[in-house]
């Protein structure tokens, strides 16, 4: 590269528009943001009067909630400006070299144009069913990320599932992954310390980090003849055992369809119905979970998205 950073050292700055995009997937984004640098500045702007459950999803991401207040007499988004503006400020006054806009709006389009003719990466992220193609052909690299809401877990579970399904190592495996399904071993480590700064081997009792990844099932170490780094994949029981939780992404497609007819809020009777369904059980009852809250129980990935409030599922 001109200015002589290699891809995975480069600072990063995540800017979301959180009322065009919201959140699901986000984690996701952050995953795969691990193999390209270090993120230093995470914001999303929004009015967060009446945020709730998603201003304690911000701080578990460590994302900075940028407040501003609709203004309906103008007809402008004020969170796009300010989005910008804060943009513009980073460009001059911080050392990013990636800039990553999360959204589906193309009046950011100026905006991209400005960061990349200044010499930076532009990286976007919204939804594949309202993003301008006008936007997503101004960045270098577009994410889709109701792509990931929606994914069938039978090719893709761990991406699906990284809020919390899917372990910090597969997470990290899966953004460090070439085109073989491989990655280095100091390439790994190296990702999932940026996804959690605590991580310690040594803490967890293991000598090395190679001796860590040899005692876990979900990944095959394959250590080279000579000296040298060791390389990482996905292991064959990891796989089966994706496969056999798949429900869980199918359940949360059901339910995120019912809900946009019907609100945030699911009927129990017709939230158990469509499980049951999935499960190709008769009643949600004739199954393992026998309940509701016994679905919830058994998935983080359902349980990341939604909750039981009396008998109704409310989406988070």
């Amino acid at each position: 590269m001109s200015n002589g950073i290699s891809e995975s050292d480069k600072q990063v700055a995540v800017l979301i528009d959180f009322e065009n995009v919201g959140l699901n997937s986000i984690q996701w984004l952050f995953d795969q943001l691990s193999d390209i640098g270090r993120v230093i500045v995470k914001r999303a702007y929004a009015d967060w009067s009446h945020a709730g459950r998603s201003r304690d999803k911000l701080l578990q991401l460590g994302i900075e909630p940028i407040h501003l207040f609709q203004n309906t007499q103008s007809g402008k988004n004020s969170s796009d400006i300010r989005l910008a503006i804060d943009a513009v400020e980073l460009l001059y006054q911080a050392p990013v070299d990636t800039f990553v806009i999360v959204s589906s709006d193309s009046d950011f389009v100026p905006l991209v144009s400005k960061l990349r003719a200044s010499g930076k990466t532009v990286i976007g992220g919204g939804r594949r069913s309202t993003v301008s193609r006008t936007l997503v052909l101004s960045c270098d690299r577009y994410f889709y990320l109701d792509q990931q809401d929606t994914k069938n877990k039978d090719t893709e579970v761990g991406e699906s599932k990284n809020d919390d399904g899917a372990s910090l190592l597969v997470r990290a495996l899966k953004a460090a992954m070439d085109e073989d399904a491989r990655t280095m071993g100091s390439k790994l480590y190296q990702n999932i310390t940026r996804l959690d700064p605590s991580f310690d081997f040594r803490g967890l009792g293991y000598t090395t980090f190679a001796k860590y990844l040899e005692n876990s099932s979900e990944v095959k170490v394959t250590r080279p003849s000579g000296r040298g780094d060791v390389t990482v994949e996905l292991s064959d029981s990891y796989e089966t055992a994706s496969q056999e939780l798949a429900w869980d992404a199918g359940l949360d497609s059901s339910w995120n369809k019912r809900a946009s007819d019907s609100g945030q809020r699911i009927p129990g009777a017709k939230a158990a119905s469509d499980a049951a369904k999935i499960l190709s059980v008769g009643r949600l009852s004739d199954s393992q979970y026998k309940t509701l809250q016994g679905l919830l129980d058994a998935s983080e990935y359902l349980k990341s998205r939604w909750e039981r409030d009396r008998n109704t599922i409310v989406r988070i």
